[in-house]
């Protein structure tokens, strides 16, 4: 197989499988005003289920990213992808509501395999000239998946069966992981390369190599990022349900504008990080812009329409996947020779859900207890004030 064939191949079967993946990550977010209705709980209660989730894959992530140079990428993806599918439909069957909080953690640990496997397989398998190629091919991947799950959500919930996501899932999934588990062999070089590449990162005297406090402020940024991405996927429905009283299906429907401005996000920060080489400068720029239109969406939440709202949420969204898409691919691919690449993702990506475990369940118990105009606020807070890092020179954390 020629190398530039199976760069490709290699990178599109890392795209499918994460991809993919968003639709058992999901279900549960996508419909959860379905399922607050269906199981007659508040939003507190319902937060709880994808807190735990998010707690599982955080922390799923950072034990991952560990130990995911000793691991199979071939076994691990594979069998993720095929717990994750069974948790789906498992939830889809079960009658007590209690149940569907440990399922859904055990899906978190399912997928937790995924994203820092994806990464060490890309960074050991590519060279410099294709990481920028694979950097925004793989940054598309959590648009796309929300995408596919929220549209198909706005369908299955107008079409009055919901559950149907998680069936969906509980069969796409195996079969994806089959895919992996036959096609990966055949894309990936020789373990002597990976074993050089394993050598050189050997010289650095940590695994954060010489990134230094750049990794904990990261971390922070991190945090903060899926604080307010994770937030608005869970809530923007129930926020449009409730503050505008639009039918359930037509919210979904219209957060799906949500994921499609994330596509750009990823170009974005692609742009933004060929003028503004520091990533701790990149994000913090990012982080700020966001406070701006999170800020205007406080102001008129009750009073502009939903039309202000929801234009704001998706330029936020946007805005989030560029933060996101520098924290979780490009800072740890652009870093490969300074600390191990599946390590930076997975630590990354684990504190990038821990703001996820906490924005489900505080964001919804601040909904019950105060209303959705301090759910709003507590973000632009976050956002305005990481942003302030950027004043801060941080030189080891350019790209180049």
């Amino acid at each position: 197989m020629q190398k530039i064939k199976r760069s490709t191949i290699l990178i599109l079967l890392c795209w499918v499988a994460y991809t993919c993946s968003y639709v058992g990550k999901l279900g549960f977010s996508a419909n959860i005003k379905s399922i607050e209705n269906y199981f007659n709980v508040t939003h507190a209660q319902s937060g709880t289920v994808t807190s735990c989730f998010f707690f599982a894959y955080g922390i799923g992530q950072i034990v991952n990213g560990i130990l995911c140079k000793r691991y199979n990428v071939r076994v691990v993806v594979a069998l993720g992808l095929l717990l994750s599918g069974i948790m789906n439909l498992t939830v889809g069957i079960v009658k007590s509501f209690e149940i569907v909080k440990f399922l859904w953690l055990i899906n978190g640990v399912a997928l937790s395999f995924l994203w820092t496997s994806i990464i060490k397989t890309l960074s050991e398998n590519l060279d410099k000239k294709e990481m920028g190629k694979a950097v925004v091919v793989i940054g598309t991947t959590v648009a796309t998946g929300t995408f596919i799950v929220y549209g198909l959500s706005s369908l299955f919930v107008a079409l009055g069966a919901f559950k149907i996501i998680f069936f969906l899932s509980g069969v796409l999934l195996p079969l994806i992981g089959l895919i992996w588990f036959v096609c990966i062999p055949k894309v990936t070089l020789k373990q002597e390369k990976h074993e050089e590449v394993e050598v050189k990162l050997n010289k650095n005297k940590s695994v954060f190599g010489d990134l230094g406090l750049t990794v904990a402020v990261i971390a922070l940024f991190a945090v903060v990022n899926n604080f307010v991405k994770d937030g608005l996927t869970t809530w923007v429905p129930a926020i449009l349900t409730e503050t505008y009283n639009l039918p359930e299906y037509v919210s979904i429907l219209l957060t799906l504008l949500l994921p499609i401005l994330a596509f750009f996000g990823v170009t974005v920060a692609v742009k933004l990080r060929k003028k503004i080489s520091n990533f701790v400068k990149l994000i913090s720029f990012l982080f700020f812009t966001a406070s701006i239109f999170i800020g205007i969406v406080a102001i008129f939440l009750t009073t502009g329409g939903f039309a202000v709202t929801i234009c704001c949420f998706s330029v936020v969204s946007c805005l989030m996947a560029s933060v996101n898409n520098v924290i979780t691919s490009m800072a740890p691919l652009y870093w490969k020779e300074k600390a191990n690449s599946g390590f930076l993702a997975g630590f990354f990506n684990g504190f990038c859900y821990l703001g996820s475990t906490l924005s489900s369940f505080g964001l919804g118990y601040m909904a019950d207890m105060y209303g959705w105009n301090v759910v709003i606020i507590v973000p632009f807070a976050l956002c305005l004030v990481v942003s302030l890092f950027g004043l801060f020179p941080f030189k080891n954390a350019k790209s180049e």
